[in-house]
């Protein structure tokens, strides 16, 4: 089976027990990988469940426990997935996936992650692990040239990532051994966040490497799995042996095709860029067209504050690049930095967003200070995306009043004052992921459980989320299509699930399949239906392939085809992808419904709609409900914002049309 090991790991934490799962050719061409293929085995593994308890799937709508499998419980299926062109030489394809039911929002969850544990996983012979149970004590799974072990990880417990990273690195390395096919092992690992079970806790792989949304890392916590250690024999795809790897269809034809790709990255605009400045560029950029959340969300413009923390003033504390797998873009900053009595020498470097959340969200401009945060929540194992705007929630709720019952007025009067205060920031982050004390165990729920729990209409009115999910550091009303995005995107408010990003902020064009703006950023015109062809692009390209979203850019519909027939032979047309993109769509769709999401929620919240005053996107308002009744129509929903049946049988989704329909 060419790009594919063929085979997941199945591991049973409860039991102790590992088994080899086959997979199907069928089933990998109408999911690809990735995270819609982990879509596809989620919805089997609940499904086999439910024949065989009689518990059938359902919830209780968003930020809602409610309904089988609990997040936190052991029947939730955690899924890692890696895609047909994950290992390969082409540029920009090393990403892989975490799947599993949202400890967040109660619904799918996915995180997308880069760098180089997704290619070992497959040079040791597994295109992915489904994990189910619960470990009786903490343990790791290694995987090493074909053979998987569980291991004891109770002198890993309460580490942080980065030492763990290590630790595991040493204790599985080649050093010292005469075995020339020794490849360095890659870790990916929770920090104390995710085993303290805080709902937005992230896995880092290799300290550069973050799968930061929805809540995975607790995921893992619950199930007392602490970490992932991957190693194989073998160094390029096309080499498959008797202890993993993988052949291609046409080697000839993907030399070819990398090639003139890399040739491509060093010319193409927007790769440059990000070679030359990495995500940060967004900061200069998003300053100019109001496209960076301010004070929660409030502010369309903060002066020249956000100069501080832009491409110029990274550049007093960059000191080298990196890069993920086989890419040539090296995107990745490292840097040299001092501030809050904590030094970071040759370090990961923050990207964009969590500059933007933990930054003008919190209205800090000390980017040192900034950096040594990113750097604590990696530690940690936090999302900074969900930690900025859980924080900046959290001060405005304060500033009305309304934490004093909750925390206590000694401590909310101190959260109501902490815009710009870098130092209370580093001091909640690790509040929060110890859940230390009411502050740090009321924020460790996230902005939307901590509204509700506050049990006022007005603790509604200032959330910035969809479905549950805080929104990353973009604004809506800068970029009408984003509105739209966030508002219908199967995990909740991302500006990765779909390719309507790359479309409006980065120029993306794929015209052979309708994916093409107009550049009218602050236009809602047509959005629904670039939004829909967007997201079925997507869900292949950047979910399932899985190509990164970034280095991807400059990819077409065209190149993509291109590279997964020669990479699987699988023959796909335009038509077939697209198809396909559809297909899993609609499985991450139905999985919301099943858990209670329906289209009530396809929706912002309140303050992401609010006319700004000043700044790029001043007066903006995009037309949302004129978009979702295009886009509605051409996804083939219902009333209650349901796909049709005949929508889900076409596309071979008869079981879930049945269980919708039981809902």
């Amino acid at each position: 089976m060419n790009g594919y090991c063929g085979k997941f790991l199945r591991v049973d934490l409860s039991k102790g027990s590992l088994t080899d799962i086959p997979l199907s050719p069928t089933v990998l061409r109408d999911y690809v990988g990735g995270s819609g293929l982990a879509a596809h085995l989620f919805l089997e593994e609940i499904l086999e469940a439910a024949r065989a308890t009689g518990r059938m799937p359902t919830g209780g709508g968003v930020a809602s426990d409610a309904g089988y499998p609990d997040p936190l419980g052991p029947d939730n299926p955690f899924i890692i997935a890696t895609g047909p062109l994950t290992g390969t030489r082409l540029p920009a394809t090393s990403r892989w996936t975490v799947s599993a039911r949202s400890p967040l929002t109660g619904l799918w969850g996915e995180a997308n992650v880069g760098g180089f544990f997704g290619a070992e996983l497959k040079f040791a012979g597994y295109d992915g692990v489904l994990v189910t149970g619960r470990a009786a004590k903490p343990v790791y799974l290694l995987i090493d040239r074909g053979r998987a072990s569980l291991e004891p990880a109770d002198d890993l417990w309460g580490r942080d990532t980065y030492d763990t990273a290590d630790l595991l690195a040493a204790r599985h390395g080649a050093a010292g051994t005469a075995d020339a096919k020794l490849r360095r092992p890659r870790v990916f690992t929770i920090g104390p966040a995710g085993e303290n079970l805080v709902r937005y806790a992230a896995i880092v792989h290799d300290k550069h490497h973050v799968a930061g949304r929805t809540g995975m890392g607790a995921v893992m916590g619950a199930k007392n799995l602490k970490a992932v250690v991957a190693r194989g024999a073998m160094g390029q795809a096309g080499q498959a042996g008797p202890e993993g790897g993988f052949t291609l269809a046409d080697p000839a034809a993907v030399k070819e095709l990398a090639t003139g790709f890399v040739t491509r990255a060093h010319e193409n605009m927007v790769t440059k860029s990000l070679h030359e400045a990495g995500t940060i560029m967004g900061m200069d950029l998003g300053g100019l067209i109001g496209d960076v959340p301010i004070r929660n969300w409030s502010l369309g413009a903060w002066g020249d504050e956000l100069e501080k923390v832009g491409v110029g003033g990274y550049g007093a504390v960059l000191v080298g690049t990196s890069s993920c797998f086989a890419c040539p873009i090296a995107c990745k900053r490292k840097v040299t930095a001092e501030a809050l009595g904590r030094k970071l020498e040759n370090a990961p470097g923050a990207e964009y967003e969590t500059l933007g959340c933990l930054g003008p969200n919190l209205l800090i401009s000390d980017l040192p200070a900034l950096l040594v945060a990113g750097e604590v929540c990696n530690r940690l194992g936090l999302d900074t995306i969900t930690a900025g705007g859980t924080l900046a929630y959290a001060y405005e709720a304060a500033e009305k009043g309304l934490l004093d019952g909750l925390v206590g007025a000694g401590a909310a009067a101190e959260l109501a004052k902490g815009w710009g205060d870098a130092p209370l920031m580093v001091r909640l982050i690790e509040d929060i992921a110890a859940r230390r004390g009411p502050v740090g165990d009321a924020l460790a729920e996230g902005s939307t459980r901590l509204a509700r729990r506050l049990g006022r209409p007005e603790a509604l009115a200032f959330l910035a989320t969809a479905r549950g999910l805080e929104a990353p550091a973009h604004d809506p009303r800068a970029v009408h299509g984003m509105a739209l995005s966030y508002a219908t995107s199967t995990r909740g408010a991302c500006h990765m699930n779909g390719l309507m990003y790359g479309a409006e902020h980065a120029g993306v064009m794929a015209p052979e399949v309708g994916v093409e703006s107009d550049g009218l950023q602050q236009s809602s015109e047509g959005k629904g239906r670039l939004c829909k062809l967007a997201q079925d692009l997507g869900a292949v390209s950047g979910q399932s392939a899985v190509l990164c979203q970034l280095g991807g850019n400059m990819y077409s519909a065209n190149d993509l085809a291109a590279m997964l027939n020669a990479v699987t032979g699988f023959g796909y047309s335009l038509e077939d992808i697209m198809e396909c993109g559809e297909r899993i769509w609609n499985a991450k769709r139905g999985i919301g419904n099943l858990y209670g999401s329906d289209g009530r929620d396809d929706t912002l919240s309140p303050r992401l709609l609010e006319v700004l005053e000043d700044g790029g996107a001043a007066g903006s308002e995009p037309d949302l409900p004129g978009m979702l009744a295009e886009w509605s129509e051409l996804r083939g929903l219902d009333e209650r914002g349901y796909a049709r049946r005949e929508v889900l049988e076409r596309l071979g989704l008869g079981r879930l049309a049945a269980l919708i329909g039981e809902v």
